[in-house]
């Protein structure tokens, strides 16, 4: 069983209202310093809808009503010996008052300008399109040691 237990799994709640995106400036590697969606690792025992819903209230204070999984990534980076397989939902049914956490600032950001904000990451600016597109999508990304994208392939 030891081989096959390399993966992690992380999800991420694209948070959606009046054509804005909630985005986090993140505190913390990987991602430091740079702008992206809400999420984080699934804990043991948790379903994805419900490690979603945790991380949304952790980093949000909102409380995720329902999300829609959208697609999932199979994140490879050289030089590691497990792979990320990423989880992305998209939701508008969600309640409570936003407020930051110590995993980073959150803001509304229109989507549209969300791609050419200054510090957005590039994963976002990958999957995003795929996000808010009408199907199902799912892919691989290959990523350098640096953290950095080297390819990626992602279809409906």
């Amino acid at each position: 069983m030891e081989n096959y237990a390399k993966n992690v799994v992380v999800v991420f709640c694209y948070l959606v209202r009046d054509k804005k995106v909630m985005l986090i400036r993140r505190n913390f590697p990987p991602l430091k310093n740079q702008y992206t969606i809400v999420g984080g690792k699934k804990e043991p025992g948790e379903d994805l809808l419900t490690a979603c819903k945790r991380e949304v209230f952790e980093e949000t204070n909102l409380v995720l009503e329902q999300a829609e999984l959208k697609g999932i990534i199979n994140n490879s980076t050289q030089g590691r010996d497990y792979d990320v397989l990423t989880c992305y939902f998209l939701s508008d049914s969600f309640s409570g008052n936003i407020k930051s956490s110590h995993e980073g600032n959150v803001e509304w950001c229109n989507i549209e300008e969300s791609y050419e904000k200054e510090g957005i990451s590039e994963f976002y600016q990958k999957i995003s399109p795929h996000v808010f597109g009408n199907n199902f999508f799912h892919g691989t990304i290959h990523i350098n040691e640096e953290g950095r994208i080297e390819n990626f392939a992602i279809e409906a």
